[in-house]
């Protein structure tokens, strides 16, 4: 801070660091993800990617339009160390499944990439099961889950009746609710950060507060915004698609685990979305602050170097008397760098009258 050209030091004790966590509750509706904007599968607010045919993109509104806000990216991975491998675009599930491993689980002592396992330790029994052979990846956006998904606010609810009725079938409710409703922020013992992408949660079926030991159901990655769900009856019920009359590539309807193997990623992914009813959770904002009390003394910044102030030599208000007290107004405080280097400016929102006669005390937080 600036005392008519003098800088004065800011006392290290008046210098407090802070860090503030925002939460905001994001509800993503199934109506939004199927069916609002056009006739599935063609919706106007689902984007495809006709040159790579590797993945979806869900939009909340027609993504070609400049309202739009990015949701979620929907693929869907084959391990290729399982023995039945699938006959459509095998190569791109094989190296989708080791992308996501190699990056979310990591490699074994031989270099090797780590399939994703039931239980999410790092050197799981090298079979399937406990292994996945396969599994769907939903990547939130940035603009959803800002910092990281909130622990423990985490619900999805999917449809396990028949694809053309997957929430009601029969008359009857058809649903199931996966979360981390076990996790809390803090207690370690109910979620695992030993991956390369931060912490994740074991997911279970239902809002409980028991800790699972594993998960067949799949993981949900707090920093990443990663969920990963199994292709399985015990997910999605017997039927993921239902032939080409709904526009799939395939005739007939498939449960997952055919799905994976002889339906396109475009198809799996357009199944998922169709048993979706809803996704909720909290996204996560860190505000981190840092405040700098700053004070002006009776006899501290009592003048200005603007020339209108002084007459001649002399540091006293023109056309007053030396024997007039000095009056200032302070409308700005400024935070140098050591070698006298502007680094920020705060703005007040009116001038504050400055006399030898009083003193001023000042707060100025900056957010990052």
């Amino acid at each position: 801070m600036s005392n008519n050209g003098v800088f004065k030091t800011l006392d290290p004790k008046k210098v407090v660091n802070a860090v503030q966590v925002l939460s905001e509750q994001i509800p993503i509706t199934g109506t939004i993800i199927k069916g609002t904007y056009g006739t599935f599968p063609n919706e106007e607010n689902i984007k495809y990617f006709t040159s790579t045919n590797d993945h979806i993109d869900v939009y909340d509104y027609p993504h070609a339009s400049s309202s739009a806000n990015f949701m979620f990216s929907m693929t869907a991975g084959y391990a290729s160390a399982v023995t039945i491998q699938p006959n459509l675009q095998k190569t791109l599930k094989n190296n989708i499944y080791r992308q996501f491993s190699q990056q979310y689980v990591g490699y074994d002592t031989n270099q090797d990439p780590v399939e994703f396992n039931v239980s999410g330790v790092l050197n799981p029994e090298n079979t399937f099961p406990p292994k996945y052979d396969s599994a769907i990846f939903i990547d939130f956006s940035r603009t959803l889950m800002k910092d990281e998904i909130k622990k423990g606010s985490f619900k999805i609810t999917l449809g396990t009746g028949s694809f053309a009725n997957p929430f009601t079938d029969t008359g009857a409710i058809t649903t199931k609710i996966f979360s981390d409703a076990h996790v809390i922020e803090g207690n370690e013992a109910t979620y695992k950060s030993n991956s390369p992408m931060g912490e994740y949660a074991l997911l279970q079926e239902g809002t409980g507060s028991t800790v699972p030991e594993n998960s067949p159901y799949g993981f949900l990655y707090y920093q990443a915004g990663l969920l990963v769900l199994a292709p399985t009856t015990q997910v999605f019920g017997t039927e993921l698609t239902s032939g080409s009359a709904n526009g799939f590539t395939v005739d007939e309807a498939q449960s997952p685990s055919a799905a994976l193997l002889t339906g396109s990623i475009n198809d799996i992914s357009n199944g998922v979305r169709a048993h979706v009813q809803n996704i909720e959770f909290n996204n996560t904002t860190e505000l981190n602050s840092t405040s700098y009390f700053v004070n002006a003394g009776p006899n501290e910044f009592n003048y200005s170097n603007n020339p209108s102030f002084v007459s001649g030599s002399e540091i006293i208000v023109k056309n007053g008397k030396s024997s007039n007290p000095s009056v200032a107004y302070i409308t700005t405080v400024g935070l140098y760098s050591a070698d006298n280097q502007l680094l920020a400016v705060g703005k007040l929102s009116e001038p504050l009258k400055k006399t030898p006669s009083n003193e001023i005390a000042l707060k100025m937080r900056i957010d990052y």
